[in-house]
């Protein structure tokens, strides 16, 4: 190929890299979380005020580290490798990042079938955060998993290794036990918002 055509097609191919990155983060902060329709909910956020909007109801945070290849979770009495606890029918910000590599929390119900329609995930990036508003419609067992290859190692762990639990329940003590003792921060309100999704 001839030079001018190399750099033509490089300025192209920047030019498409920078209009699908301005078209994948244009999606965030577009609306905080409404619990009249749950408008926001599963719309990652940049900022963790827009997370909310305007919404001024109790809610809770859970902070989440990825890493290879576990999730840790945060506020607990320790740190829980890949299990959290949150309430039924509140507002969970999911405040997220990455201390290694990018990865993808993403969340979806647990059951056999998938028949709660419950898949939502954000991105999990080094040295940046996002902010996920959801709301836990029924209580049981929601999975976690990463939905962007992050690699292999040579004893058998990788990506398909980052898998997690988060337990949806309005029973405090139960909560209390999973934690340590230690409850996430906000005000822990089961069905404060009737858990409509």
């Amino acid at each position: 190929m001839k030079r001018g055509t190399v750099i033509a097609l490089f300025f192209v191919l920047v030019t498409v890299a920078a209009l699908s990155l301005e078209v994948q983060y244009s999606s965030y902060d577009y609306i905080g979380y409404n619990p009249v329709n749950n408008a926001g909910q599963g719309v990652v956020h940049a900022e963790f005020q827009n997370a909310l909007g305007s919404y001024r109801g109790p809610y809770v945070i859970i902070y989440v580290t990825a890493q290879q290849w576990h999730w840790d979770f945060y506020p607990h009495q320790k740190v829980w490798d890949n299990l959290t606890v949150v309430p039924v029918g509140e507002p969970v910000v999911f405040v997220i990042h990455s201390i290694d590599v990018y990865h993808e929390f993403f969340i979806q119900s647990a059951s056999s079938n998938f028949s709660l329609g419950f898949n939502f995930g954000a991105e999990a990036v080094p040295g940046y955060y996002s902010y996920i508003v959801l709301v836990f419609p029924k209580p049981g067992y929601y999975h976690v998993a990463c939905a962007e290859y992050c690699g292999t190692a040579g004893v058998g762990l990788g990506h398909s290794w980052l898998v997690g639990t988060i337990l949806a329940t309005s029973n405090a003590t139960l909560a209390e036990q999973i934690t340590g003792g230690v409850m996430p921060q906000g005000t822990w309100a089961p069905n404060s918002v009737g858990g409509a999704e």
